[in-house]
């Protein structure tokens, strides 16, 4: 029976400098020769997705902007935005509290200005963010807020607690991706799993963030990094090595090995 392996990029994917590690490679070519399906699971927008293509040489399914999205290469299969009342809201208290906001709607990377922090992201996905009036954008997939662990902590249970539209999660301590309520990777993992006939109970997720509960609670069985938040930890049927640890392999070589 095809099983469906979903997988985190960032800290999960990923080595911590943004490589994917020989290993790594060998468990994507360990799932497809005993006819399995890898797919991609990541608060990426497309556009942050191209470096894995040229590393990987090839692409895959993918879930990104955190499930607001789902496509095949250039082809959009789903899509949900935030409803604009919850962009206002986000965009405020981002404001208010002097954090770097982000948009991404579609394909593009939206920002008011440049930063620190959106210039070390666009250095991380290999990509350029566009300068916008970020009042003026009517349809936003996903919103990103950077900034300390302290403010972005305080950031996210402020939204969390004033707006009923948007989830709110942490990707790491210092990253706050906001999305429609009705979007997660949880939700994205089953839509994709109807277009291909895969049962969830015969999916696999990895992950390492916060924003990866929901996919690891939705997947037929869940493997954390060990690099990975404490909540995931907890939750995880696995518990593997880290993403500079050959974390990957030893995850997939524990799932090929269960019934």
């Amino acid at each position: 029976m095809t099983k469906l392996f979903a997988f985190d990029v960032d800290g999960t994917l990923l080595t911590s400098d943004h490589r994917i590690l020989p290993s790594t490679k060998e468990a994507l070519r360990l799932i497809a020769a005993q006819g399995h399906r890898s797919i991609l699971a990541s608060a990426r927008p497309p556009v942050g997705l191209e470096p894995i293509w040229r590393q990987l040489g090839f692409h895959l399914l993918y879930i990104s902007l955190n499930g607001a999205l789902i496509g095949d290469g250039e082809k959009v299969l789903f899509e949900q935005e935030i409803p604009a009342p919850g962009v206002e809201q986000a965009l405020q208290l981002a404001r208010e509290l002097g954090l770097s906001i982000n948009f991404y709607a579609g394909q593009r990377w939206l920002i008011e200005e440049e930063n620190p922090y959106s210039a070390q992201e666009a250095e991380i996905v290999e990509a350029q963010p566009e300068l916008a009036d970020l009042d003026a954008i009517s349809k936003v997939h996903k919103i990103l807020v950077m900034g300390c662990a302290e403010k972005i902590s305080m950031y996210q249970k402020r939204l969390q607690a004033a707006s009923p539209l948007v989830n709110a999660s942490l990707s790491k301590p210092t990253y706050c991706e906001i999305v429609s309520r009705e979007v997660s990777k949880g939700r994205a993992l089953k839509q994709v799993c109807a277009c291909l006939g895969i049962g969830l109970h015969q999916t696999v997720a990895f992950g390492d963030g916060e924003n990866d509960l929901e996919l690891a609670a939705t997947a037929g069985r869940a493997v954390a990094m060990g690099n990975g938040h404490p909540a995931l930890l907890a939750k995880a049927d696995f518990v593997s090595t880290s993403n500079d640890q050959d974390g990957i392999l030893a995850g997939v070589q524990w799932a090929l090995s269960q019934p």
